[in-house]
């Protein structure tokens, strides 16, 4: 069985053993241990560890499978698949490829100035660079982020049966079930050490130079304060029970940082990622997306099936923005003088001159899938998709 199938076959092994036991999941675990066992001996023999191969020089950069890109200045960065990162300084006509220690998928990137950016991706990776993206180093990968995940997984199991062992009578019921729950998540972080860096992280952000954010697949969620030296997990701090996948978190203008992801997740921090508070969101789809406007408070969700919403008061209330397409939108970005555009797949993409109250789309050839979108300082846009990436004018 090739590597890819590999993965994703567990990963659904994964997702129906975390909804609960059944007979059928425990066949397909059961399935599973034999599939890996003997395919990870002979892959272990004839494929390359990707989080320790570099990343593949490529003549044709233009053509790689691209999925996000960000603006810093006079400089566009985008990160891509077999951990491929290449900027461009004369708006997106020509590229140059970063050197970079891995060759695993880099799902986004999030620059904090001009020089220093993180990317993250597949098998728990994070990258940090400090010279424009020219070259990155790798600050965490999915082993780390497994045993990381099991510690805290044990001492939480740990801290609850010693408070259950001191609990009054009356006080030990609740805490059987947080017992239960802490048991639960320990399986849960045993099963992911044992299969491996498998989990990607999906999205990163940076308050600042020191303290950053990245979510991912299974309610992944860490944090670091010291630029990525040492990171911790904060998936706890959400409600997130049936760890559902964290997709993107952006920060508003006013310090509100929102995550958004399956099944309608929703989560808000009004201090800077300390504490969490679940949002009861607007629809039960999956988000991809956080845009933040101009204004204090104010963002644009969006996701499957064209839906996009506004929040004017940092995600307390919600209200539908009416678009001219049904195919799910996947990215999105802001101009210099505030204009939005959001871009998703068969060659939509909708642009939005009002802060985001009304959209109108345009004209695009084909019906390509669009991963990620940035403006040029020109006001056009820069668009990346599987296949290439393009520029688009705005008028």
């Amino acid at each position: 069985m090739p590597p890819a199938k590999v993965v994703k076959f567990l990963t659904y092994i994964k997702a129906y053993i975390n909804k609960g036991s059944t007979i059928f999941s425990v066949f397909l675990c059961f399935m599973a241990t034999i599939i890996y066992s003997n395919s990870t001996f002979a892959l272990d023999l004839k494929v390359p560890d990707r989080l320790k191969t570099p990343a593949k020089h490529f003549e044709h950069i233009e053509n790689t499978a691209f999925l996000s890109l960000q603006r810093i200045s006079d400089r566009i960065v985008a990160v891509g698949d077999r951990g491929v990162i290449a900027f461009s300084d004369n708006e997106g006509v020509s590229w140059q490829q970063s050197k970079v220690p891995i060759s695993t998928l880099m799902t986004s990137v999030y620059f904090v100035n001009n020089k220093e950016g993180w990317a993250v991706g597949h098998s728990g990776s994070i990258l940090h660079t400090n010279d424009r993206a020219q070259n990155w180093t790798l600050q965490l990968d999915g082993r780390e982020v497994n045993q990381l995940l099991l510690q805290k997984a044990k001492d939480t199991l740990q801290g609850l049966r010693e408070e259950y062992a001191q609990a009054e009578v009356n006080e030990k019921e609740d805490l059987e079930y947080a017992v239960e729950d802490a048991e639960f998540e320990l399986s849960n972080a045993e099963f992911d050490l044992g299969l491996g860096p498998s989990n990607p992280f999906l999205d990163v952000l940076f308050l600042n130079e020191e303290k950053g954010f990245a979510v991912g697949a299974y309610g992944l969620f860490v944090m670091t304060e010291d630029a990525g030296q040492t990171w911790k997990s904060l998936a706890s701090r959400l409600e997130n029970f049936d760890r559902y996948h964290l997709n993107t978190l952006a920060q508003l203008k006013g310090g509100a940082i929102i995550i958004a992801g399956e099944a309608g997740t929703l989560f808000v921090s009004y201090d800077q990622g300390l504490q969490w508070e679940t949002l009861y969101g607007p629809y039960q789809g999956s988000f991809f997306g956080i845009q933040p406007t101009e204004n204090e408070d104010e963002a644009l969700l969006y996701g499957l099936k064209g839906h996009v919403f506004k929040t004017q008061d940092a995600g307390q209330s919600w209200k539908k923005i009416p678009v001219s397409v049904e195919t799910s939108l996947t990215s999105s970005a802001i101009s210099q003088d505030g204009s939005l555009v959001i871009s998703g797949y068969s060659g939509v993409v909708l642009l939005s001159n009002d802060h985001g109250e009304t959209f109108s789309q345009i004209k695009t050839k084909g019906f390509e899938g669009f991963n990620g979108v940035e403006f040029s300082n020109a006001g056009d846009l820069v668009l990346v998709s599987d296949e290439t990436i393009q520029m688009l004018e705005t008028y």
